[in-house]
């Protein structure tokens, strides 16, 4: 609980702005359950021992359809390193089709579904929110940019495998 209420404190710092932190001390994710776009479920407590990176969007969201090609960037660059890009999408009309937006755009990453409850808890109020998670469960970074080329986060997907 301790660890839910600092990452909720810490996304309430940047609403409305552009924000990117290397957290000094990694925060314990808590365990949570995707439901996929697919149908299956997807448990972050058997993603451990992977790296992966959590993008908040959503399908009407401009700066999400910005990033996205730089997240596919890494999808592609890092998945034989074991890395995922997983996407959790919130905040749709009931008629929103993630998963077949994402791919229209030429992206493969998979993607969540109907996920308001988990950015709810993990205090994720805006659309594009981007964590970036260690084979620990331990968010070591977070960014609400929209910048395909921003270079961190490039070199942050790299810390992950390195790690």
């Amino acid at each position: 609980m301790k660890h839910l209420l600092a990452l909720i404190l810490l996304f309430s710092c940047f609403i409305n702005s552009t924000f990117a932190s290397e957290l000094e001390n990694p925060i314990q994710l808590p365990p949570l359950t995707l439901e996929m776009a697919d149908g299956s479920q997807l448990k972050t407590a058997e993603l451990l021992g992977t790296p992966y990176i959590l993008h908040f969007w959503a399908t009407w969201c401009p700066y999400c359809k910005k990033l996205q090609p730089g997240l596919e960037k890494i999808h592609q660059q890092y998945k034989r390193h074991g890395l995922r890009v997983i996407g959790v999408s919130f905040r749709e009309d009931d008629d929103a089709a993630p998963q077949q937006s994402l791919i229209n755009r030429g992206h493969h990453f998979k993607t969540a579904i109907k996920a308001d409850l988990i950015a709810q808890q993990l205090g994720v109020k805006g659309t594009p929110t981007t964590l970036f998670i260690n084979k620990q469960g331990q968010v070591i970074w977070l960014t609400t940019t929209s910048d395909p080329d921003d270079k961190k986060l490039h070199d942050n997907a790299a810390k992950l495998v390195s790690d």
